[in-house]
């Protein structure tokens, strides 16, 4: 990785790639610092933000990391995961308004991606948001018919008062 981050530097994959192999190792600080230099050479580079939020998740520093996640999934509207991660972290560190916000937009984007609607169920249920949770059930039965659990979710949520 180091030689192709010598031959050339603007390779963005490399030092992802290096960070991941930090990772492995348990050098989490290297990867941090590994992923910062990969996003002074491209700012704008959504997978390099990716890996440093949850580099930095890893190490209990979650504050840290939202600015780096939510980037990544602003970056890379494409991939429902980046969003879905955001807003786990969000909720984790307490923002849960703010979570089920960015769940939604994602959703809006991505009405396929299950992990989404999952936990738009689940903070729905945490906040006490019988309908909301409700609404998101059927959708989430709706993207996997044949999900016996989804469906005794939405069969359990039915049934309380």
């Amino acid at each position: 990785y180091r030689t192709a981050m010598r031959l050339q530097p603007f390779f963005i994959p490399a030092y992802i790639n290096l960070a991941d192999l930090y990772r492995q190792q348990n050098r989490e600080d290297q990867a941090v610092q590994t992923l910062r230099t990969a996003l002074d050479l491209d700012p704008r580079n959504g997978d390099a933000s990716h890996a440093l939020g949850l580099s930095l998740v890893r190490q209990q520093r979650l504050r840290e990391a939202l600015p780096a996640l939510a980037q990544a999934a602003q970056l890379r509207p494409d991939l429902p995961h980046y969003a879905y991660v955001y807003g786990v972290a969000l909720h984790g560190a307490g923002e849960g308004q703010r979570a089920m916000q960015v769940l939604e937009a994602a959703y809006a984007r991505h009405p396929a991606a299950r992990d989404i609607v999952v936990a738009l169920v689940e903070y729905s249920i945490q906040a006490r948001d019988r309908p909301g949770a409700l609404a998101w059930a059927r959708k989430l039965v709706e993207l996997a018919p044949d999900d016996s659990r989804a469906r005794q979710l939405l069969e359990s949520l039915e049934r309380r008062p």
